[in-house]
């Protein structure tokens, strides 16, 4: 039985070594699934490349130079309300922006009661007014001094061309404008010391345009070879065919109420503020402009007016400017006059009354007495209903017709703000015959 179980024993350990020499020349089990081929090699990752930084976006507007031959002609310093720009390589007006640099070619467009402010250099200022449409040239070559030069044409005229395809409409735009087109020079010695050469151009009802002096003196060359010189508040009209003799401008209005910096109280209703000013030499009418900041870019109202008085119903507290031009009958527009401002606040605080005469419990001899008082300047005073004038001192006389018997007399005082003070007085009349019969003593 030993000698079975040591043969066993060595068999086993033989087989066991025939299998491992197997397994090491065929690389598997006896029996065993052959192994499929090896998988591929993983490629090694490639190298990310580097982002490629792209220029930022130009907008309208923005300093960039967009692609034009040349540098900015002019910039567009200053403007109120619409106004619309176009650059000479685009087809689409886009709003305006101020400080933008305007190029050769490129358009400034104002509408109802807007207008902008169009430096040509650090002593040469060209003020767009309303309802205009002007197109930036480049200076001559022949130039020999600081000068404007530009195209002056009628919005109304572009919009006869907005059903045209967009290359039909260029077209026309660059015809036109080379037909109407002005070089402004400034006159030298024209303007004050210090002071910049202003330039005015307005689009009439005729559909022309004017060009004023408003400051300084220049001189206005139209491209069919006429020239004329303006001298200060002169203007001239641009036509087709030329240029008309210059005229004076209307004159210049001077506000004269409220005065400057006016404060008006603001409680149970808005004030109604009354602004004044003197009538302008060769003026037919008027336009005033108010504004809650002072660079009037946030108009308030802005009305023709017939006459010198223009009231304005205020509508939240705050400050308020405001300024005012003259037209002629022509439709030519003189400079605005300075600007004034004017300030409501809240005022809940009743305005003060005080009773002079007659005393408390008055007994009147006569059927005729006078109520004096004193309120605050500006303030309205009612006896009985009855309006009494009040002097520029706050106090008030009144006349009162008495009865027979006890009179109750009611006063008040309202001021602008529409806060209200009351008093009153008792006042006897005894009539004729019980006051003789008191006298004699009967």
């Amino acid at each position: 039985m030993k000698t079975t179980s040591k043969v066993l024993a060595v068999l086993l350990i033989l087989t066991a070594l025939a299998a491992g020499g197997y397994y090491y020349y065929t690389g598997g089990w006896p029996g065993a699934r052959p192994p499929g081929p090896p998988p591929a090699p993983v490629p090694a990752p490639a190298e990310t490349p580097a982002p490629v930084e792209l220029p930022p976006p130009v907008l309208t507007g923005e300093t960039e130079t967009p692609t034009t031959a040349g540098g900015a002609i002019a910039t567009l310093l200053d403007l109120e309300r619409t106004v619309k720009s176009k650059r000479a390589a685009e087809l689409s007006w886009e709003d305006a922006k101020q400080q933008m640099p305007l190029y050769e070619n490129d358009a400034v467009r104002t509408f109802e009661k807007s207008a902008a402010t169009i430096s040509f250099g650090p002593d040469d200022l060209l003020e767009v007014d309303q309802n205009a449409l002007v197109i930036i040239k480049s200076r001559p070559k022949d130039a020999a001094g600081p000068e404007i030069s530009l195209a002056l044409l009628s919005p109304d005229f572009l919009d006869g061309l907005a059903s045209k395809p967009a290359p039909e409409r260029e077209k026309a735009i660059q015809a036109a404008s080379a037909a109407r087109q002005v070089t402004i020079r400034p006159v030298p010695g024209g303007a004050k010391p210090g002071e910049k050469t202003r330039i005015a151009v307005h689009t009439l009802p005729d559909h022309t345009t004017s060009v004023a002096a408003i400051a300084g003196s220049a001189r206005i060359v139209h491209p069919g070879g006429g020239t004329i010189v303006l001298k200060e508040k002169m203007v001239t009209r641009v036509t087709d065919t030329g240029l008309l003799a210059a005229r004076l401008l209307p004159g210049n209005p001077e506000p004269i109420f409220p005065d400057d910096g006016a404060t008006y109280g603001f409680a149970r209703r808005a004030p109604r503020v009354e602004l004044k000013w003197r009538a302008a030499e060769r003026a037919r009418s008027y336009r005033v402009v108010v504004a809650t900041d002072r660079a009037f870019r946030s108009v308030f109202a802005d009305e023709k007016v017939d006459g010198t008085v223009f009231p304005v119903h205020v509508q939240q507290p705050g400050t308020y400017f405001w300024r005012v031009r003259a037209q002629d009958a022509d439709g030519f527009a003189g400079p605005y006059s300075p600007t004034r401002s004017v300030k409501t606040v809240y005022d809940e605080t009743p305005p003060p009354l005080v009773i002079l005469s007659p005393p408390e419990m008055f007994v009147s001899p006569a059927p005729g007495v006078e109520l004096k008082g004193r309120t605050e300047r500006d303030a309205r005073v009612k006896v009985n209903g009855q309006k009494a004038a009040v002097g520029p001192d706050g106090t008030f006389v009144f006349s009162l017709t008495l009865k027979e018997g006890v009179n109750l007399v009611t006063i008040e005082a309202i001021d602008g703000a529409g806060n209200s003070e009351y008093g009153k007085r008792l006042i006897t009349y005894k009539g004729a015959k019980r006051a003789t019969a008191s006298v004699s003593g009967n």
